[in-house]
């Protein structure tokens, strides 16, 4: 028995429709919020049951996850550590998934919180028995609610002039959802046969920003030299300082 987080969002409901496409027979509990959009679930053929709560109650997690062997987490990825806190506390829980980020191979953000956590979660997992491997996708795509491309589409859609700093040579491998969902797919169904403890799951193609940002330029119909306007780092910056500044 599977107790699933996140099902509802971007990569999550590609997965439920996978699910559904194998014909998953196991039980499947989903832990949602009491305001999250439910009707992806109506009449479904799956052995399914919601789990009206969130991630940060205590008490509602120890009660979403009790008699469930295997968990697998998709949603906020912050909150890893408190989700495993409380799996060290139901003895039922032998397996666990947790869907985290490439962002902690990142010199950039040596300080992230999953950078510090992960270690200690893996480590008190481990030795209490449980297995978990680690999911880390690239920048997820394809809805107009990902947070990730849909944002930059919305925001050229929105303002004349579009600014990236370093030119934006930033490199990125964005990847669809319906692959991501594959690739959680592919880790639940082959679990126990899993040689490593963490995927990086990316798209095949690598992009400098700019490239993208070319890209959604042009699909907009838009001139990239209008859209597009290259600033030097520290301009940005001290933009947001004297924003910060100014609210106080």
């Amino acid at each position: 028995m599977i107790l699933i987080t996140g099902l509802t969002g971007t990569s999550g409901s590609a997965f439920y429709d996978i699910l559904v496409r194998e014909n998953y027979s196991e039980k499947i509990r989903v832990l949602v919020r009491k305001t999250s959009d439910i009707s992806m679930f109506k009449d479904s053929p799956l052995d399914l049951e919601l789990f009206f709560g969130n991630l940060d109650n205590k008490e509602t997690l120890l009660k979403a996850m009790a008699g469930y062997d295997t968990v697998f987490h998709i949603a906020a990825k912050d909150k890893i550590r408190q989700v495993a806190d409380v799996i060290l506390l139901t003895p039922s829980i032998k397996k666990v998934i947790f869907v985290s980020s490439t962002i902690v191979y990142s010199k950039h953000y040596p300080n992230s919180t999953l950078r510090i956590d992960e270690p200690i979660v893996r480590k008190a997992l481990l030795e209490k028995g449980i297995r978990c491997v680690f999911i880390r996708p690239t920048m997820i795509f394809g809805t107009p609610n990902d947070q990730n491309i849909s944002q930059f589409i919305r925001w050229f859609g929105k303002y004349p002039i579009f600014p990236i700093v370093k030119r934006g040579a930033a490199t990125i491998s964005p990847i669809s959802r319906l692959d991501v969902a594959e690739a959680y797919w592919k880790t639940l169904n082959n679990f126990d046969k899993l040689k490593k403890e963490e995927y990086i799951v990316s798209g095949n193609d690598c992009m400098s920003l700019y490239e993208m940002f070319k890209i959604l330029v042009e699909l907009q119909g838009k001139k990239q030299n209008s859209s597009i306007s290259h600033f030097p780092l520290q301009m940005p910056v001290c933009s947001s300082f004297i924003c910060l500044a100014l609210k106080r």
